[in-house]
């Protein structure tokens, strides 16, 4: 049973940095053994990341120097979301879910809609969300909000941008680079798709997410 620590970030600006110094610590911990609870607290847990997560490897180097990278993905970690403190169904909330239900559900909601752009903004939700059929809406927004902030570590930002304690880099299993990608953009342009207009089956082809 992974063991549970209490992880309070109050400064959105700062969110990466906080992360980076509360997770290095643990990177040589069994993987996903530990669960951080970033939203809600131990008794209440809403939302936990478990770390470490399972791209995160100790890179072999042929030769190590002082500027070597001994890690990959270094950050990676699984979204964990409660329901009554106990852990829901991942599956429930993969990027195909997701998007379907915003299409069903969620699409033409312009105050849904506002708090989307500011939590893809500024890692944050302000307002309470509406109540809407489909996916509990603040669930929905928060099970985003780490997802995506997953998605900047593993696609977009490098060691320095996150100022991690020790350098790493991104990186395939196969030791192909993949920083600098899109990060959370690519899904939050599937939203635009989805709310503009086009449908689901449409908008899987246009922007491919795996």
């Amino acid at each position: 049973m992974a063991k549970l620590i209490e992880l309070k970030i109050k400064t959105p600006k700062n969110i990466y940095q906080k992360l980076t110094h509360a997770l290095c610590p643990h990177r040589e911990e069994p993987a996903r053994s530990l669960i951080f609870i970033v939203e809600g607290t131990k008794k209440r847990p809403i939302i936990g990341i478990r770390y470490p997560g399972k791209k995160l490897r100790k890179r072999e180097l042929k030769a190590v120097r002082v500027n070597s990278a001994l890690w990959a993905n270094l950050y990676d970690f699984e979204v964990v979301p409660y329901k009554n403190g106990k852990e829901i169904n991942t599956q429930k909330f993969t990027f195909d879910e997701l998007l379907k239900d915003f299409q069903e559900n969620k699409k033409n909601s312009k105050r849904f809609w506002m708090l989307l752009e500011e939590l893809y903004n500024d890692n944050v939700i302000n307002k309470k969300p509406p109540k809407l059929p489909g996916i509990d809406s603040t669930m929905y927004l928060l099970v985003l909000k780490w997802i995506w902030i997953q998605e900047d570590f593993n696609y977009r930002f490098n060691w320095e941008e996150v100022d991690s304690p020790i350098r790493y880099v991104l990186e395939t299993r196969t030791g192909t680079r993949t920083g600098r990608g899109a990060g959370r953009a690519k899904f939050f342009a599937a939203l635009i798709l989805l709310k503009e207009y086009f449908n689901f089956e449409q908008v899987k082809k246009i922007i491919p997410l795996y």
